[in-house]
């Protein structure tokens, strides 16, 4: 009997291929994040598949590589105990697609595709902005800057650590910068610097760091007129043109910058003028001339647009002097000439004020030459101390500083303060022994030219941060101008912005209001100068989370835990950072599925883990709510992951016969390999033993039964939770005759197995044959057993007897001793 069974085995193990020792298990795996961002890590969980489910069976040798490491890099694999699930962290390095591959032994290989987003929020790239940048040479200096964090998107985002920034310009002597480094604090997203303007030209302030890309703003300083005319002249004056030769006299040479309009021009650094008189017995003995250079030449310093000298000649002298001047890398004005002539002196002179051109920028500057002088107009030294009275027809437009004369002089230098726009028409009187008017050219803007202008300092404001937002004044070239007034900068009640009222001073150019965004949307905000104003169009929105997407296995094991994640989306579907935690709830349909309630998206970051335990096999839906988000809902299908323990062996054994015990742990009638099992044996000796089941989820045992009067064998797997499987064994004594043992292992196919299978295996295997075509030779030659052949096939399928053999035959070998 046994050698029949033995062969028939042989037989069917030839026809039949074994479906777990020679075919090869497919991968299962999953992505999480399925959405990966550069720079950030990802989780690849491997597990393996039969019949398409996912079982918890461990995966040997496992390779895991990477088209190109430069996007994706495999880090390390770690494997779950419980669920034999291999975690393999991986490294975003860079956007773009590669390829991943996984095998190992038993497995089909498998490879797929993954992409790596562009970081939609994080710290991609630094925003420069300047305010104001656009500035007159002739007009305020002080300027400031921020650099801002912000994605791909330029939205801002804010600094994971103490980001420092490195500040450079273009051109140092157009722009000076006050910092030359500054810092983005952790938790902020912008940080602000100061810059001063030297000379007409355009610059580019830079903001490098090496984690981000750059970022740029240009300035740009004009000269005196839009077109940035930088071919500027010195102007030469002397005044007065005559001067008495009664007594040593003196008269003033005076150069200015001008532009090509005759404008004044602030020099943005020290100009020296040579002198020239071309008349030899002239002496110049003013101790001021010597203060400035040498004797022979003026300067015009950095901030103003003139130089002077005194000439002073000796009495009795009659003649006529001519002036020139030059200067390096300027053009100069034609020469002028003065004239000493023979006059006496009065006791009642005239007074004479000429003006040279005037610049509106409030500052003190040179207004003219004030001097006594006969009804010719010659200069004369004064005989006593003269009381004059200089008045101009609008105080706040121009302030006399000091219009004495004392006795013994003679010309003297008159300065006053302008204001910072010009009159349309400006009168100066000058009150001697006769009243004078005179009609000084005066160069700036307008008041009505002037425009207010406010905006945020940072590029893009982000809801419910402070920021600081600019307040300034503009003239008719956008250029950046000094405020006429001492008023309060108002703004107009707004829901989105909040800010203070504060006070800028007259002559102050720019104001610095520290504001906050309330809320996310589109505003326009109203400010107010005295009777200037503007309003502003500010949006406090930014590129936000809109989406949520869950990312799970396709089978969760019951019974086992799962990780998932939570991933949140823009309206385009693209991965995006979370500017603030998002808190998320969670429910699910099924209430015996063990999961947390909420799950947070930290702030900077834009996914988070979880881990889920279904109890039971079900489909079940999972709900994530949110404010700001949309209800989302996810079906998640769960498997059984119990395992069945079923014990094969003998029914009967006689004392001191060993006999072979053999363990199937099945998971839906899959093998399970590499668990440990537990055992509990009485009544016989363990002979030989597996501790761990092999690759077709089988234990062997060779057992040798002792003097008793049955076997008690028990098997206990720790890995599923005690699963259990127990078997009874008769010991039969001589004389006895075995009888009817249940168990998990036992029935009456096995007990009768050697009565009925050999006729069925022997018509099945031929059916089998025939299936395969293995009995064309045999069926050309006798028709009659083809026939036959067909027929039993077809009542074999409607029993389904042919799948039973499988069974069968794996069951075959445990009896080959009884």
């Amino acid at each position: 009997m046994k050698t029949v069974l033995l062969l028939l085995l042989i037989v069917a193990t030839i026809v039949t291929p074994n479906a777990y020792g020679q075919e090869p298990k497919n991968f299962g795996y999953k992505l999480l994040p399925e959405k990966l961002v550069e720079g950030t890590e990802g989780i690849l969980q491997i597990y393996g598949l039969q019949k398409n489910i996912p079982i918890p069976n461990a995966i040997e040798n496992l390779i895991v590589t990477s088209s190109d490491q430069s996007i994706v890099k495999i880090l390390e694999l770690s494997i779950d105990k419980d669920t034999s699930i291999i975690s393999v962290r991986i490294q975003a390095n860079d956007s773009g697609n590669a390829d991943i591959a996984i095998a190992a032994p038993g497995f089909k290989s498998e490879e797929f595709s993954t992409i790596v987003y562009d970081i939609k929020q994080g710290e991609q790239q630094l925003l420069v902005k300047t305010v104001p940048d656009t500035f007159t040479i002739n007009g305020p200096t002080k300027g400031y800057f921020s650099v801002e964090l912000a994605d791909i998107d330029s939205n801002p985002t804010f600094a994971k650590k103490d980001t420092i920034i490195s500040i450079t310009a273009s051109n140092s002597e157009i722009v000076t910068l006050y910092q030359k480094e500054i810092t983005i604090n952790q938790g902020e997203y912008f940080a602000i610097g100061e810059f001063k303007v030297n000379k007409p030209g355009e610059v580019t302030i830079y903001a490098e760091n090496p984690n981000t890309d750059s970022g740029s703003s240009k300035i740009t300083v004009i000269g005196a007129t839009a077109e940035g005319e930088e071919n500027y002249k010195i102007q030469l004056y002397v005044i007065p043109e005559k001067i008495s030769n009664f007594a040593t006299s003196s008269t003033f040479v005076i150069v200015q910058l001008q532009g090509a309009d005759g404008s004044p021009i602030k020099a943005t650094h020290l100009i020296p003028v040579s002198l020239k008189v071309d008349y030899a017995k002239a002496i110049f003995n003013d101790r001021r001339t010597t203060e400035i250079s040498t004797i022979d030449s003026l300067v015009i310093p950095p901030g103003s647009s003139v130089g002077y000298a005194k000439l002073s000649v000796i009495a009795g002298l009659e003649e006529t002097y001519k002036v020139s001047i030059s200067a390096e890398d300027y053009l100069v004005s034609d020469s002028e000439e003065f004239k000493t002539v023979l006059t006496p002196d009065l006791n009642n002179p005239l007074t004479k004020f000429k003006t040279i051109p005037l610049l509106a920028s409030g500052t003190e500057q040179l207004i003219g030459v004030l001097y006594p002088a006969d009804k010719n107009g010659v200069s004369l030294i004064n005989l006593k101390t003269v009381e004059t009275e200089i008045n101009s027809s609008d105080r706040e437009a121009l302030a006399i500083s000091d219009d004495r004369m004392e006795t013994g002089s003679g010309a003297k230098l008159i300065f006053g303060k302008l204001g910072q726009t010009k009159l349309d028409r400006l009168e100066i009187t000058v009150i001697g022994e006769e009243k004078e008017t005179v009609f000084p050219i005066v160069y700036g803007p307008k008041r009505v030219e002037l425009g207010l202008v406010s905006e945020p300092l940072i590029s893009k404001v982000m809801p419910g941060t402070d920021f600081p937002m600019m307040v300034y004044l503009t003239d008719s070239d956008d250029a950046s101008w000094y405020f006429p007034d001492t008023s309060n900068v108002v703004m107009g009640p707004n829901e989105f912005v909040k800010t203070f009222v504060q006070t800028i001073s007259e002559g102050q150019s720019i104001v610095m209001l520290n504001s906050h965004s309330i809320k996310e949307g589109k505003t326009i905000l109203d400010f107010e100068v005295n009777e200037f104003t503007t309003t502003l169009d500010l949006d406090t929105g930014i590129s936000k989370p809109s989406m949520v997407e869950l990312a799970y296995p396709d089978h969760l094991l019951s019974g086992m835990k799962n990780i998932l994640s939570l991933q949140i989306l823009d309206d385009e579907g693209n991965p995006i950072f979370a500017n603030k935690d998002i808190e998320f709830r969670i429910a699910a349909s099924d209430d015996t599925i063990e999961m947390p309630q909420t799950v947070i998206i930290k702030k900077a970051t834009y996914s988070s883990f979880f881990d889920i335990i279904p109890r039971q096999t079900i489909e079940t839906e999972i709900s994530v709510l949110a404010s700001d988000f949309p209800l989302t809902k996810f079906k998640l299908f769960t498997v059984e992951t119990k395992p069945s323990l079923i014990i094969s062996t003998v029914n009967s054994i006689s004392p001191g016969e060993s006999f072979d015990l053999v363990l199937d742990v099945k998971i839906l009638d899959v093998p399970l390999s590499d668990i440990k099992v537990n055992w509990d044996i009485q009544g016989a000796q363990i002979q030989e033993i597996s501790e761990t089941t092999d690759n077709s989820g089988k234990i062997k045992l060779t057992l040798i039964a002792d003097d008793a009067d049955r076997i008690k064998v028990k098997a206990i797997t720790s890995d599923f939770n005690q699963i259990t499987a127990s078997k009874e064994i008769q010991i039969t004594k001589p004389g006895e005759t075995s009888s009817e043992i249940s168990g998990s292992g036992g029935n009456l196919l096995e007990n009768n197995l050697g009565f009925i299978l050999i006729p069925v295996v022997i018509i099945g295997i031929a059916v089998l044959i025939r299936k395969k075509n293995l009995l064309e030779p045999i069926s050309d030659r006798f028709p009659v057993v083809e026939s036959v052949l067909n027929r039993f096939g077809e009542i074999f399928e409607r029993l389904g007897i042919l799948e039973r053999l499988e069974t069968i035959k794996e069951k075959i070998p445990v009896i080959k001793n009884r």
